[in-house]
């Protein structure tokens, strides 16, 4: 069995590791605020293994009670970085009470030897107990956080192993008990827990940038709306052999004369009339619907379980709330109107995404010829009836808005 000064060294040299992986981390992805506390706890760890491992197998005062200071320190950041990464509040004053309370507990039972262990042992073990509930309370089924509460929850139980043992020993229940064997198994065992807890908060780095990356293909960055990628995704989803029994249906619309928005007022008032619109119409969905923007002024929403008669009532209701919610640009009241096409697939139907798409588009073809500020729905094989002012043309059902602002 290795002496406690080559543990120290292994330490040491497993922490400067975990220091150039959070320092790379840190030093690339500046943005993950998390990362900064997990690198800050592996520095501190590493103070701590290289005070321990230069004081030799002596024990001494100053040496002992500063090198696990910063070990302790170092477990704390590590709660704080979990904390900061799940967006919960970090309880800074908490942490550093008790970080306080724990340095102060051993500097004052530092002899005799049995009595100072299980204050020792107590105090790293409490941290990452903490971290662990926290985790296991919040991972949302995320694997990184279940893999670093799963590593923590091993390094508890394996310290309050020993932790007991002392205690045994302190009050002279067991004085005979010799824990030096089992003090090294419980050192390597907290070794192997904190390589794979560091590898769970990299594992959870991971997925957090990639869903990043995943977010930034599928969003529009002016509105904040899906893009065109993300859309048809969805809606070939939809036409799939999963959903071929499913009613949905799709709306397209853009905004009328938009070019005359950009020319009188500038691109900066184009760019502000596609975010109004788009946070005007995201009232007016449901938790399943998409709303996506396709390029320019053109977008498009997905309604699952909607039928051409809702899809309709949804259209009056958008115009309506874009009528009544004018943009104000410079003082200026500007009222966006919009021209819809909307197209089906009912239980009968077996469409293409892109064939579903070309009729929404002929639809609004047809809106912007008659009027503008409407809506059509194209009529497929279902013959579905549209309530309200209908008027009958070739394979449209178009409806035009009453209301002329």
């Amino acid at each position: 069995m290795p002496d406690f000064y080559t543990l120290f060294l292994v330490v040491l040299l497993l922490g400067l590791s975990q220091c150039l992986i959070w320092g790379l981390v840190v030093y690339r992805y500046g943005e993950l605020k998390a990362a900064r506390y997990w690198f800050s706890g592996s520095v501190a760890s590493v103070l701590g293994g290289a005070i321990l491992a230069l004081q030799g197998n002596d024990g001494l005062l100053i040496q002992t009670v500063l090198g696990n200071s910063f070990i302790v320190l170092g477990f704390y950041l590590n709660c704080v970085g979990a904390r900061c990464f799940h967006g919960a509040r970090l309880k800074l004053l908490s942490v550093a009470c008790l970080f306080v309370i724990s340095v102060v507990l051993m500097l004052a039972t530092f002899c005799p030897w049995y009595a100072r262990n299980p204050v020792y042992t107590v105090a790293q073990l409490l941290p990452l107990a903490i971290t662990a509930v926290f985790l296991l309370r919040h991972h949302g089924g995320e694997l990184g956080a279940i893999v670093s509460s799963g590593a923590m929850i091993v390094a508890v139980s394996s310290h309050a192993i020993i932790a007991c043992g002392n205690i045994l020993i302190v009050t002279r229940l067991t004085p005979e008990l010799d824990l030096k064997a089992a003090a090294a198994v419980d050192l390597l065992a907290f070794l192997f827990a904190a390589v794979v807890w560091n590898f769970g908060f990299l594992l959870s780095a991971v997925d957090r940038l990639r869903g990043e990356v995943e977010r930034l293909a599928n969003e529009d960055e002016l509105t904040g709306l899906a893009n065109r990628r993300m859309l048809m995704n969805k809606l070939a989803d939809m036409c799939g052999p999963s959903h071929t029994k499913r009613v949905f249906s799709v709306m397209l619309f853009d905004l009328d004369r938009f070019k005359a928005i950009n020319d009188k007022y500038g691109h900066a008032a184009g760019d502000a009339a596609l975010r109004h619109a788009a946070a005007v119409v995201s009232e007016k969905l449901s938790a399943n619907d998409v709303f996506a923007r396709l390029g320019g002024d053109e977008f498009c929403l997905l309604l699952p379980g909607v039928s051409p008669v809702d899809a309709a009532a949804r259209a009056r209701t958008m115009i309506k709330a874009l009528t009544a919610t004018p943009m104000i640009w410079n003082d200026c009241p500007l009222v966006i109107k919009t021209s819809i096409g909307i197209a089906c697939c009912t239980t009968l139907d077996k469409i293409d995404p892109e064939e579903l798409l070309d009729q929404a588009d002929r639809a609004l073809y047809e809106t912007k010829k008659r009027s503008r500020n409407g809506y059509s729905v194209y009529r497929g094989s279902s013959g579905a009836a549209i309530s309200g002012n209908v008027i009958q043309l070739n394979d449209f059902v178009a409806a035009e808005a009453k209301s002329k602002s």
